[in-house]
C-alpha cells in the first residue's frame, strides 16, 4: 500500500520502473484508495469497496517484483529492506503518535486500555493476527477502532520479509511458474477453506492475501521488457475494468476473500499488463496521478479520522457537515504527509544524517506509550467501577456457564428462566434485587448480541458471536423442562430488524405458551444516540456532546409489544415511560447507564427495587400487556 514514486513520464508505460513511473498504476492507486474510502465513509455507497486493499496488495507485488528483478546482478537484501522501511515508517509511525494523542485525550479509559493493545501490534507489524482475534473486519463498532486500518500494513510488510528470500532462493528461470502456481494454489486452498466458517481468520491472513501479490508479480515477469500489440492492450484494459467495477458493486463481503478474491486482482493485474489504451488513458490523467501520489498517506489518515468521528458522535453513517469534515481533513493531512514526511524520507540519503530523525520518530513513539495513559487518566476523574459496567464478566452466564448461572434469594429453588441478549445480561443485578425482595430464585443465561431461543438466525452475528450464542440455545432448551416461568428480555431495537427472529419470537413464545408456562417478556430499556460515559467525558474536558434519546427503540417495543399481543397467556411488561426513567440516564441524581443502551450494576439494582414488586405481580395478571407508569 506504499508508494513508489519517481519523476513522472509523459508517455505512460513506456520506460522501464527504474526510470520511470508508471502513470496509470498511479491512476489505479488513485481507483483503489478512493474504492476504500467510499465503502468505509458508507458502506452502503460503494458494497465491495474494501476490494480496493486487494488492488492495493496487486500493484505491490508487480512493483516490488519490477523493482527486485530489473537488474541482473545480485539482490541487495539488505538495500531492499531499508528503502521499505524508509517507504512505510515514518509517515505510519507518525500516524500512530497522532492517533494514540488524539486517543488519550477522547477514550474512556477502558476503550483507551484496549487501544493501547492495538497500539502494540500495530506498532510491531502484527495487527492482522491482533484483529482476526477480536472478532471480525465487519463486526459491529469495528468502525470505531482507529488503527483498525492497519491489518493491511501488517501484511504488506510480512509480505516483504519473505517474498525477497523466494526470489534468491527460487531459481531464475522457475520465477514465473513458480508465482503463478503459488497463486492459483493459494487462491484454491482460499475458496476450500471459505467453507469452514473462519471469514475473520481469512480475511486477516497473510496465506489468504499472499496470491494477491503473486498476481502482480507474475505480471512484472511477464511483461518485464514486453509490450501488448494495441488491439490487445485495449481489450486488456477494458476486461481489467469490468472485472474490478462488477468486483466494486457485486461481492459480498460474508464469502469474501475466498474465490471471489480472484476477480479484482485478476482485474487490477490486467490493467497493470495494458500499460496503453483508454481505459489506461483515463487513469493517467493529472486528478487520479495526484490522488495516486497521495495514497498511501490518505490510507493511512482517512480511517483514524472516521474513526474519530464515530467514537465522538455515537452514529454509523456521517451527517453531511461530518462527511465534509471527514472529507477535507483526510486529504489534507494526506497532503501533509505525503509532503513533509514521506517524500522527505524517501529521498533522504546517508544514514548518519537520517540518525536524529528517526532518534526523534522513536522518542515520540515511547513517550505516547509511556504517558498517553497518564494523560488519559488525569483528565477526568475515573467512576466507580459500578457505575460502568453491568456486572463483573466473569460472574455471570453470558455466552459460557459460570457455575448454577443462578441469582436471587440464595437459598430459594430456581423457579424463573431468564433468556435474552446484553440487554438480559444487565439485569443480573436486577434479578439478585428482586429475587431478595420477593424471596425467588432466577436462572439467567444470555449471550451477546443473541437471544437464545430455537430458529434464532445466528447467521447474522459476527462470527466470534456465533458459537456462544448456539452453546446458550442449547443450554435453554435443557433449563426450559425444569420451570414453570419464563423472562425474556432484549434489545429490541437491533433484534426486531430480522424478520427471521421476529417469527422465531413468535414461534417460540406460542410454543412456550401451549406447554402451559407463564411468561413475561420485558420491554428494551430507554436508548440514546451517544454512550452517556463518553458524553460525560466529553464535557469535562470542554467539548460540546449532547445527550440525545434514540427514537428507534421505541418502535421496537411495539413491535414486540404487538407479537405478545397476538399470543395468549404471555404477558408484555414496560417501564419505559415510567417515572424511574423520567431522568434517564440519570435516577436521583445518579448515573445508571453505562453506554448508551446498557444500564450499570447500581442501575440494574435500583431497576429492580423499583419493579420487583410489577415483576411479580405480572404474571398473576390476565391482560397480556402491562404499561407502567407509577
Amino acid at each position: 500500500m506504499s508508494n513508489e514514486n519517481s519523476q513522472k513520464s509523459k508517455d505512460v508505460g513506456a520506460q522501464r520502473p527504474e526510470h520511470r513511473i508508471r502513470l496509470d498504476v498511479q491512476g489505479l492507486r488513485a481507483v483503489a484508495v478512493l474504492a476504500v474510502l467510499l465503502y468505509h465513509a458508507n458502506s452502503g455507497w460503494l458494497k465491495a469497496g474494501f476490494v480496493g486493499v486487494d488492488v492495493f496488495f496487486v500493484i505491490s507485488g508487480f512493483i516490488i517484483t519490477a523493482l527486485l528483478t530489473e537488474r541482473s546482478e545480485k539482490i541487495d537484501l539488505a538495500a531492499f529492506y531499508i528503502s521499505r522501511i524508509k517507504r512505510i515508517f515514518p509517515a505510519y509511525f507518525m500516524m500512530m503518535v497522532v492517533v494514540c494523542a488524539l486517543s488519550a485525550v477522547l477514550f474512556l479509559p477502558a476503550d483507551f486500555s484496549f487501544f493501547q493493545e492495538s497500539l502494540k501490534s500495530s506498532a510491531l507489524f502484527f495487527s492482522n493476527h491482533y484483529f482476526a482475534d477480536f472478532g471480525s473486519y465487519f463486526a459491529p463498532r469495528a468502525d470505531e477502532l482507529p488503527l483498525l486500518h492497519t491489518w493491511s500494513l501488517a501484511i504488506e510488510m510480512q509480505f516483504y520479509l519473505f517474498f525477497p528470500l523466494m526470489l534468491v532462493c527460487v531459481p531464475k528461470r522457475f520465477h514465473l511458474a513458480a508465482f503463478a502456481l503459488l497463486a492459483v494454489g493459494l487462491f484454491g486452498w482460499s475458496a476450500y477453506d471459505s467453507f469452514g466458517g473462519t471469514h475473520a481468520a481469512q480475511y486477516f491472513s497473510l496465506v489468504t492475501r499472499t496470491p494477491e501479490f503473486m498476481v502482480g508479480a507474475a505480471v512484472a515477469l511477464l511483461m518485464r521488457q514486453r509490450e501488448l500489440p494495441i488491439v490487445l492492450a485495449r481489450v486488456f484494459g477494458l476486461g481489467g475494468a469490468i472485472l474490478l467495477i462488477w468486483a466494486f458493486v457485486a461481492i459480498d463481503n460474508q464469502h469474501f476473500p475466498g474465490f471471489w478474491a480472484a476477480v479484482p486482482c485478476v482485474g487490477a493485474g490486467l490493467l497493470i499488463a495494458a500499460r496503453r489504451g483508454p481505459v489506461n488513458s483515463l487513469l493517467a490523467t493529472k486528478p487520479m496521478v495526484w490522488v495516486g501520489g497521495i495514497s498511501y498517506s490518505l490510507y493511512l489518515w482517512h480511517w483514524p479520522i472516521l474513526a474519530f468521528i464515530r467514537y465522538y458522535t455515537g452514529q454509523y453513517e456521517l451527517t453531511p457537515a461530518w462527511l465534509l469534515t471527514f472529507v477535507a481533513s483526510a486529504f489534507l493531512l494526506s497532503w501533509l504527509s505525503y509532503r513533509f514526511i514521506e517524500t522527505p524520507a524517501r529521498n533522504a540519503t546517508g544514514m548518519l544524517r537520517q540518525v536524529p530523525g528517526w532518534g526523534l520518530a522513536l522518542a515520540l513513539m515511547v513517550l505516547m506509550v509511556w504517558g498517553g495513559p497518564r494523560v488519559n487518566a488525569s483528565l477526568v476523574a475515573p467512576l466507580p467501577v459500578e457505575l460502568t459496567r453491568y456486572a463483573p464478566p466473569e460472574l455471570i452466564c453470558h455466552g459460557t456457564q459460570v457455575g448454577e448461572c443462578k441469582r436471587g434469594k440464595p437459598q430459594a429453588e430456581v423457579s424463573v428462566l431468564v433468556l435474552g441478549d446484553s440487554h438480559a445480561a444487565q439485569l443480573n443485578y436486577f434479578f439478585d434485587q428482586v429475587g431478595q425482595e420477593q424471596g425467588v430464585a432466577y436462572r439467567v443465561l444470555t449471550a451477546s448480541s443473541c437471544v437464545p431461543i430455537p430458529g434464532f438466525d445466528l447467521e447474522r452475528l459476527p462470527g466470534w458471536a456465533q458459537k456462544p450464542c448456539r452453546a446458550q440455545i442449547e443450554a435453554v432448551a435443557r433449563e426450559l423442562p425444569k420451570v414453570d416461568r419464563v423472562i425474556i428480555a432484549g434489545m429490541w431495537q437491533y433484534q426486531m430488524q430480522s424478520p427471521v427472529f421476529a417469527k422465531a419470537l413468535a414461534d417460540f413464545l406460542q410454543d412456550i405458551a401451549n406447554a402451559h408456562k407463564q411468561i413475561v417478556v420485558l420491554a428494551q430499556v430507554p436508548m440514546f444516540e451517544t454512550d452517556v460515559q463518553r458524553v460525560r467525558r466529553f464535557t469535562e474536558i470542554g467539548l460540546p456532546a449532547p445527550l440525545t434519546l434514540n427514537r428507534e427503540w421505541q418502535s421496537a417495543n411495539q413491535q414486540v409489544k404487538s407479537i405478545v399481543n397476538r399470543t395468549p397467556g404471555v404477558r408484555y411488561l414496560d417501564f419505559s415511560d415510567s417515572s424511574f426513567f423520567a431522568a434517564a440516564p440519570y435516577q436521583q441524581g445518579l448515573l445508571i447507564y453505562r453506554d448508551s443502551h446498557h444500564l450499570n450494576e447500581v442501575g440494574a439494582t435500583r431497576y429492580g427495587h423499583f419493579a420487583a414488586g410489577q415483576l411479580q405481580r405480572a404474571f398473576d395478571q390476565p391482560q397480556s400487556s402491562v404499561s407502567l407508569k407509577p
